[in-house]
């Protein structure tokens, strides 16, 4: 691995024609993870999920919506800031009245390399929605 690396992930107004863009998955990063993440006013994740080993940290650009972490609703827009730990589920949505697309990134980090802990997420696509 060199000193640094750099990638070009494109502007924000193409994340979501793009769809989740995983910065790890194409740098040789060691122990931090990103995602640049757009929903259009509306839309919603996929699926609930959680980690058993990685902490996120989501940071909110553009937008407004709703984040679900376990039984709790809370709103979100830009500037607002979540650090979401192991053993919390969690599922984002764009407000559908949302002026823009709800724009974010999230970091990710355990106490180990990334490759050592490999996917240690939990989906759960059947979950119903709090919204």
């Amino acid at each position: 691995m060199s000193g640094y690396e750099i990638l070009e992930l494109g502007g924000a107004d193409a994340w979501l024609e793009r769809g989740k863009q995983f910065a790890d998955k194409q740098m040789d990063t060691q122990f931090i993870g990103l995602s640049v993440n757009a929903l259009a006013p509306g839309g919603e994740s996929p699926f609930w999920h959680t980690h058993s080993v990685l902490e996120e940290v989501y940071v909110f650009l553009e937008g407004k919506g709703r984040m679900a972490l376990d039984d709790e609703v809370i709103e979100v827009g830009p500037g607002t800031t979540v650090r979401v730990g192991q053993g919390v589920w969690r599922i984002l949505q764009a407000a559908p009245d949302s002026p823009g697309e709800l724009r974010w990134i999230c970091v990710r980090a355990g106490g180990a390399e990334l490759a050592a802990i490999g996917v240690d997420s939990e989906k759960d696509g059947e979950r119903a929605r709090p919204w």
